[in-house]
């Protein structure tokens, strides 16, 4: 394929906003920077209380290739989706208002990898800004060269790298969304998650791009940096949603059992985190959060499926094998004050964040 013919595939370029008035320039440069020109920008304003509305409509009286629509004030989520159904290009990229691209070739590099490879979904790496300070991620180079259907691919992929979760960072084919009839779902947050899970389980053919392709601003107002009363019921709406697409789509749910078992034990542990955080380093609070994942019936047999000796986990990383082991146990046999205590210990010493995608983060 021809440069001109590649120039030929226009890119949707899909973007919830909500109040984004102090860095939606920036955003929005990076995007019309792009050495790439054969786009469409749709913003989709949640009902702003800021400036937001009136700085894009300025980018759009001058560049045509912006459009701004008013969305249902439901989430980030329910934008996107909007976004899709408006969408007229041949792939799709979602950004979120407060991030933006560092490299004005990233989507020619994106475009050429996908026609190359004929992938539905092209992943890049990307970078955390943190107070200032660019955090590269851990890339997936780790987990790139495994075999899709690997529990290596799946458990790095989508937990301890995570770059297959995001919505961000990512091109994908709108046939194969369409085709498949993949939106986001109606949850607090970690929509895009399961989003991604659903494409994976619709065998989504991946292509990897080792550039630093997007650059993901820390928020502290971020949903997802928010302590959340409701976010058991949103973690297990999740799993059942997941659950349900296997089998609308006729997957053999065994095939997807430690996915779902990751799905829970990655949720319990970020639920406890925030817990303990919220409620004055309270082990009680933890505890009683635990209880909660521990006392639903998917949670249950995930958890004692995962603390089962005789299934080995297949997975290189170490720390990972003991700690995952660990906990299903603890979970398994009802040990709720003594995994509060692990869990306290891990936040203390920091080892959630070294186990993080930047590792640890000077305060």
């Amino acid at each position: 394929m021809t440069a001109l013919e590649k120039q030929q595939k226009k890119i949707s370029v899909i973007i919830p906003v909500y109040n984004a008035e102090k860095y939606i320039r920036e955003t929005l440069d990076s995007i019309i920077k792009q050495s790439y020109k054969n786009l469409e920008i749709i913003l989709i304003d949640n009902g702003s209380k800021d400036r937001s509305p009136d700085i894009i409509q300025k980018y759009e009286a001058k560049y045509p290739e912006i459009h701004m629509i008013e969305g249902s004030g439901k989430g980030p989520g329910a934008s996107r989706n909007r976004g899709l159904k408006l969408a007229k290009g041949d792939y799709i990229v979602f950004a979120d208002a407060d991030d933006y691209l560092p490299d004005k070739d990233i989507f020619c590099k994106y475009i050429n990898l996908a026609e190359q490879t004929d992938a539905d979904i092209v992943v890049s790496n990307y970078a955390r800004l943190w107070k200032d300070k660019i955090l590269p991620a851990t890339k997936h180079q780790s987990f790139a060269l495994c075999s899709p259907s690997s529990e290596e691919f799946r458990f790095q992929g989508f937990f301890s790298v995570g770059t297959l979760s995001y919505a961000w960072g990512k091109l994908y084919r709108r046939e194969f969304l369409r085709n498949h009839q993949i939106y986001f779902a109606d949850l607090s947050y970690a929509e895009d998650k399961l989003f991604n899970m659903q494409c994976y389980i619709c065998d989504a053919k991946y292509a990897f791009l080792e550039d630093i392709g997007y650059i993901y601003r820390k928020n502290d107002m971020s949903v997802s940096w928010q302590y959340r009363p409701d976010s058991v019921e949103n973690w297990f709406k999740l799993v059942y949603e997941l659950k349900s697409w296997i089998e609308k789509k006729d997957k053999d749910p065994k095939e997807y059992t430690s996915l779902i078992g990751y799905l829970l034990i990655f949720a319990a542990f970020f639920d406890g985190k925030m817990e303990y955080m919220q409620h004055k380093k309270s082990l009680w609070a933890v505890r009683k959060v635990l209880k909660k994942y521990g006392s639903n019936p998917m949670g249950r047999k995930a958890f004692t499926e995962l603390a089962d000796r005789r299934k080995k986990l297949q997975i290189t990383q170490k720390l990972w094998k003991i700690m995952i082991r660990t906990f299903s146990l603890g979970m398994k046999w009802r040990w709720y004050l003594l995994m509060s205590v692990g869990i306290k210990i891990l936040v203390s010493c920091r080892v959630d964040e070294r186990l993080s995608d930047t590792g640890i983060r000077k305060k």
